[in-house]
């Protein structure tokens, strides 16, 4: 009986993982320059699929696997991570015993709060896409 309970789930798992839909993209501000970190999340009743943000601001979601797609659905998108530490400007600060102070770092977000949490985020999306492409849009803060 065991044995073809676990047999029944594992067909279930891979039959549900055929049915996912390619999707990929890129996060953009509101200029269309690209959000170059972070991760993107899309969030549905069925659970919680990420991507992460490459360095020209694309991204291909996954969902059991890197890129594996979505299944179809309503999903909730936003963006976490989105921010680049400061770069320190000036000379090196040296303290009274001659020893280089490391630079205090802040961050510069990159996206506007209300779209880095599922509970504020204004964006949603209806998989499948035509076309396999959607390019997330969000405002600068």
């Amino acid at each position: 009986m065991k044995f073809k309970l676990l047999t029944f789930l594992i067909l279930v798992i891979f039959a549900g993982c055929s049915k996912n839909v390619p999707l990929s993209g890129k996060v953009l501000d509101e200029d269309g320059n690209p959000i170059t970190v972070g991760t993107v999340f899309f969030s549905s009743e069925q659970g919680l699929s990420r991507a992460r943000i490459q360095s020209d601001g694309s991204y291909a979601v996954g969902t059991l696997k890197d890129t594996d797609g979505l299944p179809p659905g309503k999903y909730k998108i936003y963006v976490t991570g989105a921010e680049v530490g400061l770069a320190p400007t000036g000379p090196p600060l040296v303290d009274s015993m001659g020893q280089e102070i490391p630079p205090m770092g802040g961050a510069r977000k990159l996206v506007a709060t209300k779209y880095t949490t599922e509970a504020n985020t204004p964006l949603i999306l209806d998989v499948p896409v035509k076309g396999n492409q959607y390019d997330v849009r969000v405002e600068k803060p």
